[in-house]
């Protein structure tokens, strides 16, 4: 999982001296806290790294600790192996103040603890009871194991918890029992719920650009298929560096086809339609598959019962092992997995894979971004590779992004937890253009990302906050 690379919101304060010189909260600080704010956040993986620094912009200077439940050493959030569950900590105004973070199970966990709901079509109506996130740093067994840099923040401690993730709902160690909201890729809505009564849908002020990943063979497949090269051999040595102008199209309607239909073949991309269709996708509560079935799908956008239009994904349960098969991942990892594990499976049969992620993952060896309607989303000005995988997007030009959502529950209101959250909102207005993540895009300008990035950093596009809308310039 890699998959916030989204509000990516340092802000630079100025401090006293005594401040300049603080040092960062430890879990014996935490443990001996006369006075303690906690929160809890959950939902989309995605915005990880994002929630980190919008948690960061509001602490006093050096004070600053991470806390993670994963493998890996001392990294930032949301980077390889740091697992789903994760915790910051320092002081704001004074206070000792710890935020814990699950991303765990999609964008719907945002919502699934606070209303009543079946997404994850299991059969059982109501909220999610077994969300897991860090024990109590305060007193769980963890590690000290490097630092990493942050800004205002100097050398921050990294703490690594392995041992310490336990269902945050049933937890006895004086920390919060239930999330205070969270962040989602998609309102819920789109998931086919109304959360309206049960707390508040906020606009994050930030886009996230998605897109269709290839299996390499694929790819190749579809640039001949598309008389971009003559033969899989010659693309492969005429494009190494599998450059977005040479990329290989996919339109809203093939991939559709494809992702909807358990009789589909590969007919519509014109390639080996002997090779067995292998959709990866992820679960209902993913909010990068919400975004796939409205985009794709229009589902559920076109709800109408007079219109009756929206087309339904393919799940698990639609596979024949013999020509058909689908994967449904809990984690963007699971989708990126599947689509490199069908570039290097022995059986050529089972090597054309696709698949919808989030553009905050990078590609990578065996999976490549398509141009989605003639567009790609890696694409820079003049046949330039754009390494923040928006500029297309912030133009306009490139149609699958989904404006993000946050969401604070009823019972939070007045709390803490409803402080952070908006303070992760408010700090993209002090954003610099440069620090927003990869495959993010800012909705307006802010302080250190004035209007003349409009089309850069800042998108000239918008859906008004309703991702069911058509993407319309803004005026």
């Amino acid at each position: 999982m890699n998959k916030m690379s989204k509000i990516a919101l340092l802000c630079a304060s100025i401090f006293s001296v005594n401040q300049a010189y603080a040092a960062a909260v430890t879990p014996t600080d935490i443990q001996n806290a006369t006075t303690l704010n906690q929160a809890w956040v959950t939902g989309a993986s995605a915005p990880t790294l994002n929630v980190f620094l919008g948690f960061a912009a509001g602490c006093e200077a050096n004070t600053l600790a991470v806390f993670h439940g994963g493998s890996a050493g001392a990294v930032f959030p949301g980077a390889s192996n740091t697992g789903n569950a994760f915790a910051y900590a320092c002081k704001r105004g004074g206070v000792v103040s710890v935020l814990y973070h699950t991303n765990q199970g999609g964008s719907f966990n945002a919502y699934a603890p606070h209303v009543p709901n079946d997404v994850a079509g299991t059969g059982n109506f109501g909220v999610t009871t077994n969300l897991n996130r860090l024990a109590n740093v305060a007193t769980a067994s963890c590690s000290n194991v490097g630092t990493v840099t942050v800004t205002n923040q100097g050398a921050t401690p990294v703490y690594r918890c392995t041992s310490a993730v336990v269902n945050g709902f049933a937890v006895t160690d004086n920390t919060p029992k239930k999330p205070a909201g969270g962040f989602s890729d998609v309102e819920s809505a789109l998931f086919g719920v109304d959360a309206s009564s049960y707390g508040k849908e906020l606009d994050a002020g930030v886009t996230q650009v998605f897109g269709v990943m290839a299996s390499e063979p694929l790819y190749r497949a579809m640039q001949v298929a598309q008389g971009i090269y003559s033969t899989t051999a010659i693309a492969s040595s005429s494009d190494p560096s599998f450059l977005p102008q040479n990329a290989p199209n996919i339109t809203k309607e093939q991939y559709a086809s494809l992702a909807s239909d358990p009789l589909a073949s590969w007919a519509p991309l014109g390639v080996d339609e002997t090779k067995k269709v292998i959709i990866a996708r992820r679960v209902n509560t993913s909010g990068t598959q919400g975004s796939s079935n409205a985009y794709f799908m229009g589902n559920p956008c076109i709800g109408n019962p007079s219109t009756g239009g929206k087309l339904f994904p393919s799940t698990a349960a639609d596979s024949d092992p013999d020509f058909y098969r689908v994967f449904e991942g809990g984690e963007t990892a699971d989708v990126r997995n599947a689509i490199s594990n069908a570039s290097s499976s022995t059986d050529l049969s089972l090597n054309f894979a696709l698949g919808v992620v989030s553009l905050e993952n990078a590609p990578a060896a065996g999976r490549r971004y398509l141009k989605v309607d003639g567009v790609h989303p890696e694409a820079g000005p003049n046949n330039t590779v754009d390494s923040f995988a928006r500029y297309t997007s912030a133009q306009g030009q490139y149609p699958f992004q989904i404006e993000l959502k946050a969401f604070v529950a009823n019972d939070a209101v007045g709390t803490f937890g409803e402080t952070v959250i908006n303070n992760i909102i408010s700090g993209v207005s002090t954003v610099a253009c440069t620090t927003v993540p990869r495959g993010l895009v800012l909705n307006s300008a802010s302080s250190a990302c004035p209007a003349t990035n409009s089309g850069i950093h800042i998108t000239k596009a918008t859906r008004k906050g309703n991702n069911c809308r058509p993407l319309t310039w803004k005026f």
